[in-house]
């Protein structure tokens, strides 16, 4: 590649000031053609936040540069942040060339994108189609898709609530029935799942990080997509799972739905939550730990009796004593302030035979869907 015409080409684009023709396009076209790859030249701490789904990330430049060029932009100067940009990124143009020719063989068009369609997507692309690759710059950036999706949900607010929404007490085995319905085919949204979390004080417990509020309200919007106008199994859930908000036209849709009540005896419950969080097998150190400083976070729930008894058992490792005493001192009575809430059920199923209760859930879905 002729590093002389790429330095040449930028000069022109942004320091003379003259017009390139360069052809852009909308997140509304490009999500919903064929055969586009999207290249994300944002910095990896970007990518990783959020990006769109797909997006493979060839960034101009990387963690430190970015912070470097910022710091210049606010604190000494605009001119010598640019300038110290281009000297950094004409060195990288070579290799972003082969990389993005190579990831994008098979597909049609190209869409370059950085945070809001400014200098780094607007430069590469400029360079990629002199050099004849099917290029777009996507207008607005990143930032475009981030209010797509907003919008998505903003339009689901005004929609008739698709959900069959499943209640329960904490232990009863809704994720594991919502697995077994996806695994049967059916439209499931795990919020849990996608924020990384069950949704307690306990909730974090061996899961590691949660994604970023970004990256999980994209990953719910990706499920919408899929789900077209099917009625969608989803858990009963506050607004908060862990550090995550859910949405609000999912809370609505949460309240509006179809109910169903899901019951499990409470010996089952116990041995359900036992290889959920801590393994039959033996009960991970990590784990322990975030047990451990989860528990101190609800001491001022639990009597000093409770809460000393309940330390000495998970101490020992006597897990079914610890498990029953968390359920019917703290877990059992905040469900059943929340059951309140909803008063009736639509329906109620027991979970005790997995597969029974799939069949039954499947059936709820027909009936609902015909109505």
């Amino acid at each position: 590649m002729n590093t002389r015409l790429i330095l040449y080409t930028i000069e022109v684009e942004y320091y003379r000031k003259e017009d390139f023709n360069m052809n852009t396009i909308t997140i509304d076209t490009c999500l919903h053609m064929d055969r586009v790859i999207f290249i994300d030249v944002r910095s990896p701490l970007e990518y990783a936040e959020d990006t769109i789904p797909g997006a493979i990330n060839i960034p101009v430049f990387d963690n430190d540069e970015r912070a470097m060029l910022g710091h210049t932009y606010k604190n000494i100067s605009k001119t010598t942040a640019k300038e110290n940009g281009f000297d950094i990124a004409c060195h990288k143009l070579p290799d972003m060339y082969q990389k993005i020719k190579t990831v994008s063989k098979g597909y049609s068009k190209i869409v370059i994108f950085c945070w809001r369609g400014g200098m780094r997507s607007k430069s590469i692309a400029t360079v990629m189609s002199l050099m004849h690759l099917p290029i777009f710059q996507l207008e607005g950036g990143y930032k475009a898709y981030r209010h797509y999706v907003l919008r998505d949900f903003e339009r689901r607010l005004d929609t008739p609530s698709p959900y069959i929404v499943l209640h329960g007490y904490t232990g009863c085995g809704k994720t594991l029935l919502l697995k077994a319905l996806e695994k049967a085919g059916m439209p499931v949204l795990d919020l849990e799942g996608l924020a990384h979390h069950r949704g307690s004080v306990f909730g974090g417990v061996g899961l590691g990080e949660q994604p970023s509020q970004k990256a999980f309200e994209t990953a719910i919007y990706n499920k919408n997509k899929a789900f077209g106008d099917n009625m969608v199994f989803v858990e009963a859930e506050s607004t908060k799972i862990g550090k995550r908000t859910v949405p609000a036209y999912a809370m609505h849709h949460i309240k509006t739905g179809i109910h169903v009540m899901i019951h499990l005896d409470k010996a089952l419950r116990i041995q359900l939550l036992i290889d959920d969080y801590m393994q039959s097998q033996g009960i991970p150190e990590a784990n322990f730990n975030q047990i451990k400083e989860a528990l101190s976070c609800i001491k001022s729930y639990l009597s000093n009796a409770d809460y000393n008894k309940m330390v000495h058992d998970l101490e020992t490792r006597n897990l079914h004593a610890f498990v029953s005493l968390l359920l019917d001192h703290y877990y059992d009575p905040m469900y059943k302030k929340w059951k309140k809430f909803y008063g009736t059920f639509d329906y109620e199923i027991n979970s005790a035979d997995l597969d029974t209760a799939v069949k039954n859930l499947i059936d709820i879905h027909k009936k609902e869907s015909s109505k």
